[in-house]
């Protein structure tokens, strides 16, 4: 009985906050990894940048840098692998969990509700972000951007508001020149908190000030860049870029899915529709106005980033820590600092979010139990997992991974015929030319510090076909494949995606260049291959 009235002192609540998260935060750093579909993207332009080379002058992408600034100083300093863009991710997740802490913190939320709404972020969101991508760190940004945003509100002293609504007004441009959506959403999300505070406090001035920030920030990011081209590049939605802003394909999202969001939404305004009737003055109640706007723009957030960044398929999947926060704050009410209680809570948190670390658990699990889904299928065994046996038709060849002796495929896992093609790629008499010139269009880009060759400036750093290379830069290398300019060219081939990479500089490669070798793509899926050209 000790032990159930024992409570936990506020002390030992943060502790146990911050040691959460920097846990969840280290996950990565301890445990080998298969190579990702798109970490090419985050290695090249973090390499790019540690290097020297400029954004828009040395090499164009469709969106701002922002994405590359924190992976490129952990470069500097743990050298360009991979193993580097874990150990970046981890900061920044353990950033973003320290920052959306600090929000719940100042939003005026109990220890334990600040713990529990942690535990739902670390095992939603940043369990499954081993790997930087722009979403998230779009995200971060702003949650960064938020917490310095509550701060300037809650200041007192002029000087102080002024310098946290510049470091918040910094953040959110660089939100926006790491991904434009989210980064757009953001802006709007921010804006929302400091509009209401302005209506509350009657002090139209932060606004001004909000704005003149966000000016001065906005040319700081662009004019730099004119000289080079910016504007054809950093254009979402106007030719040749494709629009992500669909109507269509948002009401198709909402109406045919988001069941979480549409039911956190139907909560969270069925709480303020009570709160709005038991109090008049709720409107002028800071705190809890606050954390109601935050959680109602981070929901329609969530609601259009699933269908303007649609890949990864988790990648608005930060709504749940938010709305949970908010539903906490007004449904649990007693035996906040209980051990027990909270013990409870944190089971059941992590009962709910079962499915991310099942994958790893139920491995340990079959050794001892083996499932149905672990066994052989024969016709005497029916259950839910075998009634259905798969087409041999369709069946795909199976991949055997393991580690690979390059410095910076450090701990990550590729497949053993990728693990040979490096190696025949390595020994090929080519690669003893000065001033070697690569055109790598394939996933394997850190084999531009293996191979020892400079990433070509004047081309897009990303070959995306009509996301990051347009009809202009395609046919600007094909006509360089013609005139023999490059030495080498890896060519990625992935049948099952929509031209990924460009088929018209496959044809043209064809046509102009040998091909000398050819070996699967680092992908889960099967099917995908690696062309390795030279000149004739």
């Amino acid at each position: 009985m000790s032990f159930i009235s024992q409570d936990v002192s506020n002390k030992n609540l943060n502790r146990l906050q911050v040691g959460i998260l920097l846990v969840f935060s280290a996950i990565p750093l301890f445990v080998q990894l298969p190579f990702k579909i798109n970490l090419f993207l985050a290695w090249e332009g973090a390499y790019r940048l540690s290097i020297g080379q400029i954004p828009f002058r040395d090499f164009s992408l469709p969106m701002g840098f922002g994405f590359w600034i924190i992976p490129s100083l952990f470069f500097k300093v743990f050298g360009p692998s991979l193993y580097s863009l874990v150990i970046a991710q981890s900061f920044i997740n353990a950033v973003g969990a320290l920052s959306f802490r600090s929000i719940l913190k100042k939003l005026g939320l109990h220890p334990t509700i600040v713990l529990l709404s942690l535990v739902v972020f670390c095992v939603s969101f940043v369990f499954v972000n081993f790997w930087p991508w722009y979403n998230n760190s779009a995200f971060t940004f702003q949650l960064v951007a938020t917490n310095f945003l509550l701060t300037h509100i809650q200041s007192e002293s002029n000087k102080k508001k002024t310098g946290y609504l510049g470091i918040a007004t910094f953040f959110l441009t660089l939100s926006l020149f790491t991904k434009q959506d989210g980064g757009g959403l953001a802006i709007l999300s921010a804006s929302s908190l400091l509009l209401y505070d302005a209506i509350v406090t009657k002090k139209i001035k932060w606004l001004i000030y909000y704005t003149g920030f966000y000016a001065i920030f906005l040319c700081l990011f662009i004019i730099p860049f004119l000289p080079y081209n910016f504007s054809y590049w950093f254009n979402y939605g106007q030719a040749p870029h494709n629009a992500r802003t669909s109507l269509s394909d948002i009401l198709i999202d909402v109406f045919e899915g988001s069941q979480w969001i549409k039911f956190y939404l139907f909560a969270v305004i069925t709480i303020l529709i009570q709160k709005l009737a038991s109090s008049k003055n709720y409107l002028f109640n800071r705190k809890e106005m606050l954390l109601a706007l935050f959680t109602l723009s981070i929901l329609v957030q969530a609601m259009l980033v699933q269908v303007t960044s649609y890949i990864p398929h988790n990648v608005n999947i930060y709504f749940h820590s938010i709305a949970f926060a908010f539903l906490a704050y007004h449904l649990i009410t007693s035996r906040l600092q209980s051990n027990w209680v909270i013990s409870i809570y944190i089971m059941l948190i992590m009962f709910w979010w079962s499915a991310d670390y099942w994958r790893y658990g139920k491995r340990l699990i079959n050794r001892v139990w083996p499932s149905d889904q672990s066994i052989i299928k024969s016709a005497d065994k029916i259950s839910k997992y075998t009634w259905l046996l798969p087409d041999s038709a369709t069946r795909e060849k199976e991949i055997k991974w393991r580690l690979s002796k390059y410095k910076t495929f450090k701990n990550v896992l590729l497949p053993e015929e990728t693990i040979a093609g490096i190696d025949s790629l390595m020994e090929m008499d080519v690669l003893k030319k000065d001033n070697l010139k690569v055109l790598n269009m394939s996933e394997l880009t850190p084999l531009a510090y293996e191979m020892k060759f400079e990433p070509l400036k004047n081309h897009p750093m990303w070959f995306h076909r009509n996301v990051s290379i347009f009809d202009k830069q395609i046919d600007e290398i094909c006509q360089r494949i013609i005139n023999n300019e490059y030495d080498l060219v890896l060519f990625e081939e992935i049948p099952y995606l929509n031209q990924f990479y460009p088929e018209k500089v496959r044809k043209t490669l064809q046509e102009h260049y040998l091909k000398v070798n050819s070996f699967i793509a680092p992908r889960e899926k099967s099917g995908a291959f690696i062309e390795v050209y030279r000149q004739r």
